[in-house]
């Protein structure tokens, strides 16, 4: 490649990487805009359930492999 195409290479990266930085710029402000305290709260019980859900199943599953080797 010579130092011309080299150039125009650059310049070329450059413009596309202030484009996806200007986009994520627009992604952070639209989800920023969209977060909802109902919607957090939901995903929090959610949260919680499942890992409610997988504390239950471990105990369950120690106490079987106990009574096993018991």
């Amino acid at each position: 490649m010579s130092p011309a195409e080299n150039r125009e290479l650059h310049d070329l990266l450059i413009r596309i990487d202030e484009r996806v930085c200007a986009v994520q710029e627009d992604i952070r402000s639209i989800n920023g805009q969209r977060k909802c305290p109902e919607h957090a709260e939901k995903i929090r019980t959610l949260e919680r359930l499942v890992w409610g859900c997988c504390a239950s199943m471990l105990g369950v599953a120690a106490r079987m492999v106990y009574d096993v080797f018991r």
